[in-house]
């Protein structure tokens, strides 16, 4: 599934498939920079954490919030 990431002023970056490519990403714009899904926020730097102090932790809360949207299912 493809994520967007956003500028912390709204521009769109990229779109990425895999998780912690899209935390790395956001994480070089700082805080306020969104990684979405279909214009749902699944991480905003600065708010829900620093991307860049574990991307493992990006990629897991990402997961977690696709799967309480319905998107995907937990394995």
């Amino acid at each position: 599934m493809k994520l967007k990431v956003h500028h912390p002023d709204g521009e769109l970056i990229a779109e990425v498939y895999d998780y912690a490519a899209g935390a790395l990403l956001m994480s070089l714009y700082g805080d306020n920079s969104i990684i979405t899904y279909r214009g749902k926020t699944l991480w905003r730097e600065g708010k829900d954490g620093e991307g860049a102090e574990s991307y493992d932790t990006t990629s897991m809360t990402i997961h977690k919030r696709l799967v309480e949207m319905g998107v995907i299912r937990d394995a």
